[in-house]
């Protein structure tokens, strides 16, 4: 396992997104967050998935999805 990958918990990764862990847990079972289960109920996110995630779900400004006629 590389070593310089940073993984978070659940609550990390709501504290850090200002979310409630159940939207953390939608998140990962629902709408593709990529986590790996520790025990029971525990998962970790590393966090350049967590990046690429959040990158995926931005939303861009209109007239980037515009095309001109």
């Amino acid at each position: 396992m590389n070593d310089e990958r940073e993984y978070f918990t659940v609550e990390q990764v709501a504290e850090q997104m200002q979310v409630h862990e159940r939207t953390v847990r939608n998140w990962i079972a629902h709408e593709g967050l990529p986590a790996f289960p520790i025990g029971k109920r525990g998962y970790r996110i590393a966090k350049s998935d967590l990046q690429a995630f959040i990158d995926r779900r931005k939303i861009r400004p209109a007239h980037d999805t515009e095309k001109e006629s």
